[in-house]
């Protein structure tokens, strides 16, 4: 158990680094987009990817608060099942930005993809879940 906890807390601080490191950088960016008060058809288009780009950071941080929020039940395969679901669903969720605001052929077709087979993955582990609670091993 006290391995899983380490784990989990070593992930969350690697990924809060990322986070800030990234969260800052697109602040940045949203600063700097607003200073022009041209509202041409570039800077519209630059503003819908500022903005695609926030939606997925959002994702990445909405993921990083339920996962680090989970209570660890010291079943490690539940603990497992359950993490993944979240990250999965982060995984279709920045796909869904993607399909929404994406225009690269080859990357909107890898984000159905990643829709199609995520979505099955998450019900695939929701059907364990419910046959397996958490045994507290």
């Amino acid at each position: 158990m006290k391995q899983s906890k380490l784990s989990i807390s070593l992930f969350s601080g690697v990924f809060a680094v990322l986070i800030g490191v990234s969260g800052s950088a697109l602040a940045q960016t949203g600063e700097h987009a607003q200073h022009g008060t041209t509202t041409s058809g570039a800077a519209a288009g630059a503003q819908q990817h500022e903005m695609a780009g926030h939606e997925m950071m959002q994702t990445m941080q909405e993921m990083h608060q339920k996962m680090s929020a989970m209570q660890m039940t010291g079943d490690p395969d539940h603990n497992f099942a359950m993490m993944m679901r979240a990250h999965h669903q982060a995984g279709v969720d920045m796909a869904n930005a993607e399909i929404k605001n994406g225009k690269d052929k080859q990357m909107l077709q890898a984000a159905k993809k990643v829709v199609a087979d995520q979505t099955k993955e998450i019900k695939k582990l929701d059907q364990w879940m419910e046959k397996h609670k958490a045994s507290g091993k």
